[in-house]
């Protein structure tokens, strides 16, 4: 038995938050909010009064929310329409948070949990009936988990005798067309309602509307709504069913003065028997503009772009990676780090295993954006360590000024880059000590000063055999497999560590030390900040160019998105520049930010993540 509201004892609250301080911006919503609200009063809709629908936008606090829904309830005796669109995040006890304008990423608790609403709709409501429905991110978790061990959870995330639909499971993401006036799971059930569904019922109870938009988001790549129903609750509509009226068609269901007493809602026959307290609850996903955020975890396309280019709906729980750390509910992510690159990652406290530097902030930052909530554990790796730790499962990522090379992708995949240096030389100002030239070999004595006193403007200006450092890195690589500068450098022997060079070129006069140090520029920046003592000198601009990425397992796609995502909202939301001036300015001898260009993360990866 298909149920129609009786408009004047029913209510609607309407929450949106559109503008976010410290998540990004979500200005659909504020469509969602004036269309929804239309439609509610229309008067071949619901027509509610305007005075029994609230709509809240951009509330400044969660109690103002639930007042108002506190409010509602008390006055409906029919129907309660609850309906929220914004970011939605995970909070520790693997419950729904609904995000505010003030709501941080990582900070659930400066947001609204789902289930203080929930429990006004349990305890506080007289209405006959509620509709509630959540467009953002995880609304699935409305329904509750099902699983094995806890069958019972998903009831108990609902309330009693209710029509639970959601447009994504509890750990799915979900997206906007960029430029739609929309969301998108706001707009396809305005579409619906407005438009009517062809062959379906007079009335669009829950239960069709549901199906129509499987049938409908599907297909466009949207995460498939999932639902669960109980008493009936799937018999409520939402209105008539514009596709069959017919043009001069008025209901009469909907010809109620807006204060007339309340009284029990009308029905329309459709086959069952209603029973009991009927409550329906709708989660829907979340909707954005194009970049993918981590506080909420959205994921956008842009609609102008190829249909194939469009990436698809990927979120946290899409990367194999981070479902395997279990990421959403707490537990710890391990990240390959360098340990002695003063500025961009330096062990300081080994006992505690604390690092810092431009690096240690940046991930920090990023796996933030992408929505990881657990603990972060910073393992230290040698350059030559890298690939071998993240195929062996040692550590989960790598960011170590780690460039990513035709040969290095054979075995790992690589973000987009996240900083551009280039390859240089690190050599002693003076090689004399009072006034004596200490030699090692059978070289000339006035070897070591004259690599100093030589106009050393190119790799080429540098003497042959020119006894050099380095690691087991891209910088040893070029060195050994240019021909035009394999002469240049005797490299007798590769060091474990930039901190092992740094010492052999510092003793001066010992055997097996070294000319000079060859290897990234930001890297010798910072042993020359740390330990030269204005002793040390970078004589030539970079001669090759590096750009440093994170480093993952092979066949993680969605990760790869994530980072993009993240790397790219660095860069143009300042994040980026703010670790530069922190960590890196200072030892780069006051040289302003200069990050690497903005990535496009548009291209669809070649497949979702498996497993």
């Amino acid at each position: 038995m298909t149920v129609l509201p009786d408009p004047g004892a029913s209510r609607a609250v309407l929450v949106g938050t559109s503008r976010y301080q410290h998540l990004e911006q979500l200005p659909a919503v504020s469509n969602n909010l004036q269309a929804l609200a239309a439609h509610l009063t229309g008067p071949l809709s619901l027509r509610l009064p305007p005075r029994h629908v609230t709509v809240l936008e951009n509330p400044a606090a969660a109690h103002t929310v639930v007042s108002q829904v506190r409010r509602a309830a008390a006055e409906a005796t029919d129907t309660l329409i609850v309906y929220f669109a914004g970011h939605g995040l995970i909070d520790p006890q693997d419950t729904l948070s609904l995000a505010l304008p003030h709501t941080e990423s990582g900070r659930v608790e400066t947001g609204l949990p789902y289930d203080w609403l929930r429990q006004v709709l349990l305890t506080d409501s007289r209405a006959e009936r509620h509709v509630v429905i959540l467009d953002c991110c995880y609304s699935g978790l409305a329904l509750g988990r099902m699983n094995a061990a806890s069958p019972g959870l998903a009831d108990q995330a609902s309330v009693e005798g209710s029509f639970l639909l959601a447009a994504a499971a509890e750990t799915r993401t979900a997206l906007a067309p960029v430029g739609d006036t929309y969301t998108a799971f706001t707009g396809a059930l305005l579409d619906t309602l407005s438009r009517g569904i062809p062959g379906g019922p007079t009335l669009l109870d829950l239960g069709t509307i549901y199906r129509h938009l499987r049938r409908t988001l599907g297909p466009r790549g949207h995460p498939v709504p999932q639902a669960r129903g109980r008493n009936n609750g799937a018999e409520v509509a939402l209105g008539p069913n514009h596709a069959v009226l017919p043009d001069h068609a008025v209901l009469p269901d909907h010809t109620a003065a807006p204060d007339r007493p309340a009284r029990p809602g009308r029905t329309v026959r459709a086959g069952g028997k209603g029973a009991g307290r009927r409550h329906t609850l709708i989660g829907t996903a979340c909707a954005t503009t194009l970049a993918l955020l981590a506080g909420g975890g959205y994921f956008i396309w842009d609609q102008q772009a190829s249909q194939d280019s469009k990436p698809p709906a990927y979120g946290i729980e899409d990367s194999s990676i981070l479902r395997r750390v279990k990421n959403y509910k707490g537990n710890k992510i391990t990240i390959g780090v360098k340990k002695d690159q003063p500025g961009l990652s330096e062990l300081v406290d080994p006992d505690r295993k604390v690092f810092k530097g431009f690096e240690i902030d940046l991930i920090e930052y990023l796996l933030g954006e992408i929505g990881f909530q657990g603990d972060i554990v910073f393992e230290p790796l040698f350059s030559g360590e890298r690939e071998t730790a993240l195929k062996s499962n040692d550590v989960d990522l790598v960011i170590a000024s780690y460039s990513a090379t035709p040969k290095r992708e054979k075995e790992v995949n690589f973000s987009v880059p996240y900083y551009k240096t280039g390859q240089s030389l690190l050599m002693r100002k003076s090689h004399t000590r009072e006034g004596e030239v200490q030699t090692w070999d059978e070289k000339a004595a006035s070897r070591d000063v004259a690599l100093v006193d030589m106009k050393i403007n190119r790799i080429e200006d540098l003497p042959d055999g020119t006894d050099s450092c380095t690691v087991d890195s891209t910088s040893s690589e070029f060195m050994e497999e240019n021909p035009k500068y394999k002469e240049k450098f005797d490299v007798q022997e590769k060091e474990a560590s930039y901190k092992d060079c740094i010492a052999g070129l510092l003793d001066e006069g010992a055997v097996g030390s070294y000319e000079v140090i060859s290897t990234d520029d930001v890297i010798l920046a910072g042993l020359a900040y740390k330990y030269g003592e204005n002793k040390l000198v970078r004589p030539i601009r970079p001669f090759k160019t590096e750009e440093y990425a994170v480093g993952m397992k092979k066949g993680d796609p969605a990760l790869e998105y994530l980072l993009c995502r993240a790397i790219k909202k660095s860069i143009t939301g300042k994040s980026w520049e703010k670790y530069y001036n922190t960590h890196l300015k200072k030892i780069m001898m006051g040289k302003p930010a200069n990050p690497p260009d903005e990535p496009s993360c548009e291209k669809r990866p070649s497949s979702p993540a498996a497993g």
